[in-house]
């Protein structure tokens, strides 16, 4: 990508949807994962949680609540743009390519939908900033439309860290 900030977001009546990679001069991962990866992987998708969570109170609204099926959405996300080392809510490669094939494969009834995605934040504060200075991720965030979230992270091949956070209201909650 030419452009030192990506910003791609798509809104539809029930999607919202953004991506973005780090400002020049961010720090880029290491090109190896280390050996305790999945552990920390678990930490940072928990301090992504908590940080998403107290931009929202500052903002008045309400937390969001863990949700497994959106946690799952997130996770195949993740791991899907890492396999392909491609960033993108879309992905025709994959058997889940859309945002609405994830929700169907998982089981989610979907009232309201939308994702986040960035790659090459070495942490969680840096992605969630980031997202914060992001119109179309920022708006995700703050939406309190939506109320249940999911995260997910993995590691490309290449070395690349993909960030997936997927936020939601069930359609029996509208």
């Amino acid at each position: 990508m030419h452009a030192s900030r990506v910003l791609l977001v798509a809104v539809g009546s029930l999607f919202a949807a953004g991506c973005t990679v780090p400002m020049s001069g961010a720090t880029p991962p290491t090109a190896a994962a280390p050996a305790s990866a999945a552990s920390r992987y678990n930490t940072t998708e928990s301090r992504i949680f908590d940080l998403i969570n107290a931009e929202r109170r500052r903002q008045g609204l309400q937390p969001l609540v863990y949700n497994p099926q959106l946690d799952r959405m997130a996770k195949i996300q993740a791991a899907n743009m890492a396999r392909f080392q491609k960033m993108s809510h879309n992905l025709p490669e994959s058997s889940v390519p859309t945002l609405g094939d994830r929700a169907r494969y998982v089981g989610y009834m979907f009232g309201r939908l939308e994702e986040n995605i960035a790659l090459g934040y070495p942490n969680a504060e840096s992605v969630v900033q980031g997202w914060m200075g992001s119109a179309g991720h920022r708006r995700n965030i703050l939406d309190g439309n939506v109320v249940e979230t999911g995260i997910g992270i993995a590691r490309s091949s290449a070395g690349g860290l993909y960030f997936c956070q997927v936020f939601g209201r069930q359609l029996s909650d509208l």
